[in-house]
C-alpha cells in the first residue's frame, strides 16, 4: 500500500463507492457517500481499491486519518494499512466504524491502545417511535408540539429542486442568526448542507421542509439518505429558533415520511456537545453505531 494508490473522491466515483457500501452494508454516516461528499471542503476524502477491499482517507488540517478497510476481513490487508498508517497519518492513525477489528486489535496488538469514541458514535432510534411518540417518556415532548401547534399553523413539503433557492436562503438566515462565523463546525456544516442542495439529484438525497402560515416561510429543514436497506440517516437538520418547538415537529414529521421505509434512523452523533447530547438522549435511542481509533505513535 502507498499513497500513490490514493485518489480523490469525486460524483464519478460515486458508483464505486455506493457498491461497497451495497455489499457490506455500513452503520455509521462516516461511510455514506453524502457525507464524504458533502463535507469535502472541510475534511477531503481519498479513497483506495486494493484487493477487493476500499480504504478511506480523510485529511483535517493537513492531518490524515485512515478508515479500516471495508469488505471480507482480511488480516494481510489489515497489517498493510497499520505499517502504511504509522508513515502517513496524523495522530489520528485509523478510525474503525466496524467492530470486527476490534478483537484482532486485542488479539494481535495488545500494546496498541483502542479508544473508543463517544462523541462519533451515533445513535439509532426504531423509526416508528419516532413517528408516533407515545407512552409517557414522550409525554413532556408531545407538550412541545401541541405549544407549537397552538400557536402556529404549517405545512410540509418535499424538498424539489423548484425551492432549493428558497432553502439556501434560509440555512444562511440560520447561520447568520447562529454567529456560525465563531464556530467552526456549525460553520462546515451549513456549508455542507449548501454542497448537499448544489448537487442533489446527483447525491440521491431526500428531505422536507415546514412552511410556517400565514407568511408560508420556511422554518426547519431536514435532509436525509439511505443508510442502508434498514436505516436512514438525517444528515442535516435545522430551524429558525424564533418559531419554538419546530425542531420537535420536523424531527416527528421527517419519521412519519420515513415509516414503513426503513426500520431506523440514524441521527448521527452529538460530538461530545452537552446539549446536544441531551436532546438526543431525551428521544431515547435504543442503539448507537460505535467508532474506535489507535494513535499513530501507539501502533505495536
Amino acid at each position: 500500500m502507498k499513497k500513490t494508490d490514493f485518489q480523490r473522491i469525486t460524483l464519478a466515483e460515486k458508483p464505486i463507492i455506493d457498491d461497497y457500501f451495497r455489499r457490506f452494508p455500513q452503520y455509521h454516516s462516516e461511510h455514506n457517500f453524502l457525507t464524504l461528499f458533502s463535507w469535502e471542503h472541510y475534511s477531503p476524502c481519498e479513497y483506495a481499491v486494493i484487493n477487493d477491499h476500499l480504504i478511506l482517507s480523510n485529511t483535517v488540517n493537513g492531518r490524515s486519518t485512515c478508515h479500516a478497510p471495508i469488505g471480507e476481513f482480511d488480516p494481510g490487508m489489515f497489517e498493510e494499512l497499520l505499517h502504511f498508517a504509522k508513515k502517513h497519518t496524523g495522530d489520528c492513525a485509523i478510525a474503525f466504524y466496524e467492530d470486527k477489528y476490534i478483537p484482532y486489535m486485542k488479539t494481535h496488538h495488545p500494546e496498541t491502545p483502542v479508544y473508543e469514541s463517544r462523541g462519533c458514535s451515533e445513535y439509532y432510534y426504531r423509526t416508528e417511535e419516532l413517528a408516533e411518540l407515545s407512552g409517557q417518556k414522550y409525554l413532556n415532548i408531545r407538550r412541545q408540539i401541541n405549544r407549537f401547534n397552538t400557536k402556529y399553523q404549517y405545512t410540509t413539503e418535499a424538498i424539489t429542486p423548484d425551492i432549493i433557492t428558497e432553502i439556501h436562503e434560509m440555512l444562511d438566515k440560520w447561520s447568520d442568526a447562529k454567529n456560525t462565523e465563531a464556530n467552526i463546525v456549525l460553520k462546515e456544516e451549513v456549508g455542507a448542507a449548501h454542497a448537499a442542495l448544489d448537487n442533489w439529484d446527483e447525491l440521491g438525497c431526500e428531505g422536507l421542509v415546514i412552511r410556517v402560515l400565514p407568511k408560508n416561510r420556511i422554518g426547519a429543514v431536514a435532509i436525509w439518505g439511505e443508510m442502508n436497506s434498514e436505516t436512514a440517516v438525517i444528515h442535516f437538520e435545522k430551524g429558525i429558533s424564533q418559531y419554538k418547538g419546530i425542531y420537535k415537529v420536523i424531527n416527528q414529521e421527517t419519521a412519519r415520511l420515513l415509516q414503513g421505509r426503513y426500520e431506523w434512523i440514524n441521527r448521527e452523533s452529538d460530538m461530545d456537545v452537552p446539549g446536544l447530547r441531551e436532546a438526543k438522549l431525551r428521544y431515547h435511542p435504543e442503539k448507537c453505531a460505535k467508532t474506535w481509533y489507535i494513535k499513530r505513535k501507539e501502533i505495536v
